[in-house]
């Protein structure tokens, strides 16, 4: 038992080690350690932004009465908050922007989670049961995965409204497969192995192999993919947000990166009159951009760019400490 403890803590303090030693990894975890702290700020002490609400953009500004502000440059004259300009309706990007990093980790984290679990899940629990059930899931798994995940989300939201649990199963829809996939390339790798064997003829129950020895021993690719695919998400949430501008959704009150980068033109909607079909004409990204007012889409772009790399850096950090086979 002592030299079985003694193998863990030197496999962990290796991994550790190699963790710490990798350049992407340890960029990946620094990034990601920043967020935690905005997030942990925006939640306990919103005030650090100068506001009570992190999570409403009528925090930012008085919306209601702001509707036909311009976009004010950026400037070190009024404080802090305005170094970065506002964007439209008089929104403050620098805190709004840090806010919204919040909200868009709080919406793609279940979204990315529920696919890994689901996807892990079926092609673990089909593939070691039945042969049958393997090839069903497998078909449907690669057809799944040839359907672009954009276009999938976009179908649901059509159908189902442009609110989170649309766009969620939307992106549920194509996302788990990936994992299910991965998941059966493990278990037809590992279900022959000897320590299953063993557990097998020890009297183990297939469920008891199942989550005891075969899922543990699946988790380095998934952790992989499931750091790149939270960044996936992120994007595609951000996409929406700002392809559909136009539905003043459940969304629309929140600060999300992808409508700040389109000029919040469906809070504008919301409340000129709350109908897309008003004769009420928002501001979009086409209208800032024409008119010079590039911080508007620079600014949320770069904090978008940087909440997506910090996964995808992680990803490839773990990828590489996992697998030193993939360096190349």
């Amino acid at each position: 038992m002592l030299g079985k403890g003694l193998r863990k803590q030197s496999s962990a303090s290796l991994f550790i080690h190699a963790l710490w030693h990798n350049f992407s990894a340890r960029l990946g975890i620094g990034l990601i350690f920043g967020l935690v702290i905005i997030s942990v700020l925006n939640v306990l002490h919103p005030e650090y932004l100068d506001v009570s609400n992190a999570f409403n953009i009528n925090s930012f500004s008085n919306i209601a009465k702001n509707i036909s502000a311009q976009p004010l440059a950026p400037t070190f004259d009024h404080g802090w908050r305005y170094v970065m300009g506002t964007t439209s309706y008089g929104v403050p990007i620098l805190p709004v922007s840090l806010a919204a990093v919040t909200v868009d980790l709080a919406f793609s984290i279940p979204i990315a989670v529920i696919s890994a679990i689901i996807g892990t899940c079926v092609g673990v629990i089909t593939t070691y049961f039945s042969r049958k059930a393997e090839f069903a899931m497998i078909s449907i798994a690669t057809m799944t995965t040839s359907f672009p995940l954009l276009i999938s989300a976009i179908i649901f939201g059509l159908m189902l409204g442009f609110n989170y649990i649309g766009i969620s199963l939307g992106i549920i829809f194509v996302l788990w497969s990936y994992y299910a996939i991965i998941a059966r390339n493990l278990v037809l790798d590992l279900k022959n192995r000897q320590f299953i064997e063993a557990s097998r003829a020890a009297g183990a129950s297939k469920f008891r192999i199942i989550f005891r020895h075969i899922i543990p021993n699946s988790m380095t690719p998934i952790m992989v993919r499931f750091s790149l695919d939270l960044a996936t998400v992120i994007a595609i949430l951000s996409a929406i947000n700002f392809l559909f501008y136009f539905s003043a959704t459940s969304l629309a009150p929140y600060p999300e990166l992808g409508a700040l980068i389109a000029g919040l033109p469906s809070v504008g909607y919301l409340y000129a009159s709350g109908n897309p079909f008003s004769p009420f004409v928002p501001i979009n990204t086409l209208t800032l951009i024409t008119q010079g007012d590039w911080w508007t889409v620079v600014f949320p772009s770069f904090f978008l760019m940087v909440l997506i790399a910090t996964f995808v850096t992680l990803s490839t950090g773990l990828r590489e400490t996992l697998d030193p086979r993939s360096v190349v």
